[in-house]
């Protein structure tokens, strides 16, 4: 099959052997795949990322040396079961499932050595984990499942009461994907700031009630915010420095989750967020349950999604994608399918 492999910061097409589902494990053709923020980083930073994933584990582990295929946010078609499954979905079916698979060693798909990720042709998955595409979504709307779930998480985290008033900072697919899940659960009103135009338009029509330029000012400082805790802000940028920046805008008492992954040295001072009395949370990933309900909601209707996706590229475009990636103007979620 064919697949594109990551090692040291290096792009490049192979073909590798067809996975075998072990017990417990299904094969499946994959159909899209998005490109994550945090695969950018696992390749401008990889040795970061395997450094801070061997200190402390966590989701997202990038623990080796070698080559890797890479892409966590699937939807794919299944094509033949292995041993000790139950065989309970056609097929031809699709179905989504976390990036997990459930051996005596748990691999993180699209960051493991043991089994490759969704920029390839094939994949196994755990029988246990699928989750069937509802009829009516197609498998790229289908593969924004994952991304949205981190979203959707976010949101559970930030303990919302429906009194605050919301500033999301950074309009790349993770700040969509809270905007959209802050809106399709009635949150508001949402404030959405980034540098780009096209994101701040994608931003609108995923539902933020204001969009914001920050190079008209600081939307922490020009205008005035709610104090008692009635201030969320979303950290979804991921830079250094980001974190005290927001520290020494925030109003007191806010409450910032922080969203976005940074994978370098980074600074803040806590006698900034001491004095405010601020409330920093941070989140990682989703749940099962989480999971299965942004598919739910994704076939509801409850994401107007349609606009998010900004180009769909075949494997041997990966490489090219990754670079457009790397100056986001423009785009949005660039999705991966390995059948072109």
């Amino acid at each position: 099959m064919k697949a594109v492999l990551m090692q040291s910061g290096r792009l490049w097409q192979q073909d590798l052997p067809i996975p075998e589902p072990q017990q417990g494990e299904v094969l499946v053709r994959t159909c899209a795949c998005g490109i994550c923020g945090t695969d950018l980083h696992a390749v401008k930073h990889t040795d970061a990322l395997i450094k801070t994933s061997r200190e402390v584990g966590g989701g997202f582990k990038l623990t080796t040396d070698q080559p890797v295929v890479l892409g966590h946010e699937f939807c794919a078609e299944i094509i033949d079961y292995g041993p000790g499954t139950t065989k309970r979905y056609a097929a031809g079916q699709l179905v989504c499932s976390m990036p997990v698979l459930l051996r005596a060693e748990t691999v993180g798909l699209g960051y493991s050595d043991q089994a490759p990720g969704g920029f390839s042709e094939y994949m196994v998955l755990s029988e246990a984990l699928l989750e069937p595409v509802p009829a009516g979504v197609t498998a790229e709307q289908a593969a924004l499942t994952e991304p949205l779930a981190v979203g959707r998480h976010a949101v559970a985290k930030a303990r919302l009461t429906g009194r605050e008033e919301v500033l999301v900072v950074g309009c790349g697919p993770v700040g969509l994907a809270v905007i959209a899940s802050l809106k399709a659960q009635g949150h508001g009103p949402v404030y959405a700031t980034d540098f780009s135009p096209a994101r701040r338009m994608m931003a609108e029509h995923l539902g933020a009630d204001v969009v914001l330029d920050p190079k008209a000012g600081d939307p922490l400082t020009t205008r005035a915010w709610p104090k008692a805790g009635q201030t969320v802000i979303f950290d979804c940028v991921g830079v250094a420095g980001m974190i005290d920046q927001l520290f020494t805008a925030a109003p007191q008492d806010a409450r910032l989750i922080i969203v976005g992954v940074c994978l370098e040295m980074d600074h803040a001072r806590p006698l900034i967020a001491v004095n405010k009395e601020l409330n920093v949370q941070y989140v990682l990933g989703y749940s099962q349950a989480e999971f299965a309900d942004t598919l739910k909601a994704l076939a509801d209707g409850a994401f107007n999604v349609d606009d998010w996706i900004t180009g769909i590229v075949s494997l041997d475009g990966v490489a090219d994608a990754f670079e457009r990636l790397s100056s986001p103007e423009a785009q949005g979620k660039i999705l991966v399918d390995p059948r072109l």
